[in-house]
């Protein structure tokens, strides 16, 4: 009866590496897989002629999304505790994780490095999942770990992905507004996740708005990439954790001390960035 109990709280292992599979072959197509041409479409504003160029790997890209969602919806369907609930919540952090991994990939150079971070990424997804499975269950004897587990990827994925974006010289345009929505994510999964299912839209549009605005003001000047990273996860951090601890009734005195901590270890860690 033990045996059985633990058992329906880890997901089932051939969907996993059905997924996990899947998601292995779409990376791989993104990199190896080369078709000629691609279609240019221009974005006339009043102010701006803008070219947005539609790609194989642009393409592939949003594939990976889409297979993401759907095996993340496949694997977290059969949990017992799930009921009538809709597993979109757990999509989140998942497909943020796809994201990050595929565009690493896609800027790094092929060798070596570019295996590690395959399967290493590929891993971290993994373990994404099968937190997200736990998760379900608030119950659960594992949930408190699993919860903090999912909070720390989401910021660390988020700090991973600004460096890739800052380091690849994208264009202020898509920059600002890809960094935010990345912001955006982590900061709605990890005030979820903190008051135990409660949505916060409101919450997480103003951490969208902080990060998307200094993500522009700072885009201009010459900071390096890890720098940059540690800037903006730094702030998406302590205006996440700000604002969660005021929704948990925490005076705002008692909600600075965390956000403070960490913006003085970015102070600290800068210089070994620059």
């Amino acid at each position: 009866m033990t045996a059985d109990t633990t058992q329906t709280h880890f997901p089932n292992r051939d969907r996993l590496s059905v997924v996990a599979a899947t998601l292995t072959v779409a990376l791989l197509s993104g990199y190896f897989i080369h078709l000629p041409g691609e279609e240019e479409i221009l974005l006339q504003l009043s102010w701006l002629v803008l070219p947005i160029h539609i790609t194989v790997a642009n393409v592939l890209a949003v594939l990976i999304v889409a297979l993401t969602t759907a095996g993340t919806d496949w694997v977290l369907s059969d949990h017992p505790s799930l009921g009538d609930r809709s597993t979109a919540p757990h999509w989140l952090l998942p497909v943020l994780t796809a994201w990050v991994l595929e565009t690493l990939l896609r800027h790094l150079p092929f060798g070596v490095m570019w295996w590690v971070t395959l399967f290493g990424g590929l891993a971290i997804w993994l373990a994404v999942l099968v937190a997200e499975y736990i998760v379900v269950d608030g119950e659960d004897a594992r949930y408190p770990l699993a919860s903090a587990g999912l909070n720390g990827l989401g910021f660390l994925l988020f700090f991973l992905l600004v460096v890739t974006v800052r380091a690849s010289g994208l264009r202020l345009f898509f920059t600002a507004p890809m960094l935010g929505l990345a912001a955006g994510i982590v900061a709605l999964r990890t005030l979820n996740l903190q008051l135990h299912g409660l949505w916060r839209p409101v919450e997480t549009v103003f951490v969208m708005a902080i990060v998307t605005q200094l993500a522009a003001a700072l885009h201009y000047l010459p900071i390096p990439p890890v720098a940059f990273g540690l800037i903006l996860t730094a702030v998406t951090y302590a205006s996440t954790v700000f604002l969660g601890r005021l929704l948990e009734d925490q005076s705002p005195a008692q909600a600075l001390w965390e956000p403070l901590a960490a913006l003085v270890l970015l102070l600290l860690l800068l210089p070994w960035a620059w």
